[in-house]
């Protein structure tokens, strides 16, 4: 009898005329598709498995659903039983005529494996150095800090999951640093985080990481703390200003844990990014210098290569370097519908869970008043209102008066409403408001230079008795902290 919620070894009996068994030789890949309406139930009966890096445990059921991967077996031939179920959950809106509704599977050798397996022994062979290095000199250095870019969909996270899995299996603790606002690694969309990583990551969550914990704190189940700073965007160029601010005090965070924690300074961090081209040389610039990386990983792309080398010559003659890592040919395209779908069901499983690991969240009426909402500024919004100033009036600033720091990062909802707060993801940031900033309301760097202490989910705004219905990952008292509206909405 299996636990609920936590699988078991009977499961596949329940219908037992529907499994299959797939073998899988060596160094090829089991390409999975398998859409939101489905659940793919596998153990591994035979040999040795993993899914981007994350090695598997034999005769233990392992539960996919909505997910674009590779089993891949590295070492010997290996066996798999496997049974596709209906998703019964009713939370999840599909259409039957769903082009993306149908389950796709197939073996391949065509893998960029052998290049991975090859940058990540390189990567090794500089955290030994360092290692030795730093037991017997005073002056101590850095582990290997990596940057990888590429275009959309030529696998860049898939990269950086195999190479955090295979450091850890090393027993390094790299922080792994995640700049695609899109994504939301152990954070929900809209964020940018840098978390040490000191066991392998979980695959049956929604998004291959493992639960979001900025509020869970760290524990046995869920020993990932993430450093989370808000966006509030998923596209960087919503407003880049604030995007590259982010990036830099996120910057500062991690080279002070580099400083500070020896383990972590031999391990080095490694840099998942937005797709970028040299268009965005700005955005690739500031991120090696904030992170002061020393290895660029390009993904496919001698254009690229050919481009960021010449910019960027006068860091290689200081020890940058830049290579080229060839694309894995069963990366598949994620249409956008895909992409919204898995940023919904990581925004209920931070909330709620997953069938592993319950949680309770707790729903109250918060009163409005007295709370400050900040919400992100559209960058092409702020041109436009400054569009219709009156022609010939400069406005210069008045020298005798302070400058809003804010003016393009974010602006003060100076009357919530329905409008602006329903079924929207709101930040609680670190921020306390101290009796100073209740009457001022100036905040400045102070708001811009929080990081996030959680998240609520607004269902709804009454705009009679000023009150947010929410959703809160845990019950207690609401802390009355400064708050940032996303532009990240949610349908509970």
């Amino acid at each position: 009898m299996s636990i609920p919620g936590f699988g078991g070894s009977d499961s596949f009996n329940e219908d037992n005329i529907n499994i299959k068994t797939i073998t899988i030789p060596s160094l090829y890949e089991w390409r999975i598709e398998i859409p939101f309406s489905k659940i793919l139930k596998f153990k591994i009966i035979e040999g040795i498995c993993e899914i981007n890096g994350t090695e598997l445990p034999n005769n233990i059921e392992i539960k996919l659903t909505g997910t674009k991967t590779c089993i891949y077996s590295p070492k010997i031939e290996s066996k798999l039983e496997y049974l596709l179920v209906n998703n019964n959950d009713t939370s999840i809106m599909i259409s039957n005529d769903d082009e993306d509704n149908e389950f796709t599977e197939y073996l391949s050798k065509e893998n960029n494996m052998e290049s991975i397996i090859n940058l990540h022994s390189y990567l090794e062979s500089k955290r030994q150095l360092c290692q030795d290095h730093n037991i017997s000199n005073e002056e101590q250095i850095w582990g290997p800090r990596v940057l990888v870019i590429g275009s959309k969909q030529s696998g860049k996270t898939t990269l950086i999951k195999n190479l955090i899995n295979y450091s850890v299996k090393m027993n390094q603790c790299p922080i792994l640093v995640n700049l695609n606002p899109q994504d939301g690694v152990f954070a929900l969309p809209g964020s940018i985080s840098a978390t040490p990583i000191n066991d392998f990551l979980d695959v049956e969550s929604y998004n291959g990481y493992g639960l979001t914990t900025t509020t869970t704190g760290s524990t046995l189940q869920t020993p990932k703390q993430p450093i989370v700073k808000n966006y509030g965007f998923t596209n960087i160029y919503d407003n880049l200003d604030l995007y590259k601010y982010q990036i830099s005090q996120l910057g500062i965070t991690v080279l002070s844990r580099l400083e500070n924690d020896l383990k972590v300074k031999n391990s080095g961090i490694i840099v998942d990014t937005p797709p970028l081209s040299i268009k965005d040389f700005a955005v690739i610039e500031n991120i090696i210098s904030d992170f002061r990386i020393d290895l660029v990983v390009v993904i496919e792309n001698e254009k690229l290569l050919i481009n960021l080398t010449k910019k960027l010559k006068h860091k290689i003659n200081n020890g940058l370097q830049i290579v080229k890592i060839k694309k894995n040919q069963g990366v598949v395209e994620l249409n956008d519908k895909f992409i919204r779908m898995t940023q919904e069901l990581a925004i209920k499983e931070y909330f709620n869970g997953n069938s592993k690991t319950r949680l309770s969240p707790f729903k109250t009426d918060i009163d409005a008043n007295g709370l400050k909402i900040f919400k992100g500024i559209l960058t092409k919004d702020l041109i436009n209102s400054l569009s219709f100033l009156p022609a010939g009036d400069d406005f210069e600033k008045d020298s005798t008066k302070k400058e809003n720091e804010l003016e393009k990062y974010y602006k003060l909802i100076e009357n919530p409403s329905s409008s602006n707060l329903d079924n929207s993801i709101i930040t609680i940031t670190q921020l306390e408001q101290s009796p100073q900033q209740q009457q001022s309301g100036e905040l400045g760097k102070e708001l811009l230079n929080a990081s996030v202490l959680g998240y609520i989910h607004v269902s709804k705004f009454d705009d009679d008795k000023k009150k947010l219905k929410v959703l809160l990952p845990f019950p207690g008292i609401f802390p009355r902290n400064i708050l940032i509206s996303t532009s990240i909405g949610y349908n509970e």
